[in-house]
């Protein structure tokens, strides 16, 4: 299919099923990640940056989850100019975050680790929330096949071109200004 064709709104309404799907089998991921990070504490050398890490994903990949299914639901009534919006927000927020990735690859697994057995569950860890990210990013074109199909916004008002005698003048002739 074009990126230039309409896409039928039940399409849409899938591409987020499937991504609130990917979102939602991440956040058991991530809950797993965090109760075998917390069993093995006394092995990492900064536990508090790895929960802080599997924190703010556990939050972000639930909102944006959220986020599909609400929208999901809501597109059969109609599509809006906000649920395009939101699902832009979405997939730049999603792109941003990538450098949340990186950072943590080089503060937790990119240099020499007290136990190096941690080694794998902390990369695997980076590579769910990238993949998750990425995956989030495909949104911006769900909320390009939304604006697709949109109605036209009407064009705005004219101005009201009923003036007063005292502006009307005031428009053609400056007012005369006193030299003191």
């Amino acid at each position: 299919m074009n990126e230039q064709d309409p896409v039928p709104i039940e399409r849409i309404v899938e591409q987020l099923g499937d991504r609130r799907a990917d979102a939602m089998t991440t956040l058991e991921q991530l809950r797993a990640f965090h109760a075998q990070i917390e069993n093995e504490r006394a092995q990492l050398e900064n536990p508090q940056a790895v929960q802080e890490y599997l924190s703010f994903f556990v939050d972000f990949v639930g909102r944006a989850a959220d986020a599909c299914q609400r929208i999901g639901a809501e597109l059969p009534a109609g599509p809006t100019r906000a649920q395009a919006d939101e699902l832009r927000q979405l997939a730049s927020n999603a792109a941003a975050e990538q450098r949340r990735c990186l950072m943590f690859r080089d503060k937790c697994i990119n240099k020499p680790l007290p136990y190096e057995r941690l080694r794998p569950l902390l990369n695997e860890i980076s590579v769910t929330t990238r993949d998750q990210l990425t995956a989030f990013r495909d949104l911006g074109r769900a909320a390009t096949f939304i604006e697709q199909i949109l109605p036209p916004e009407p064009p705005p008002a004219a101005p009201d071109r009923n003036i007063d005698r005292r502006a009307l003048f005031s428009r053609f002739f400056k007012p005369f200004e006193r030299n003191s």
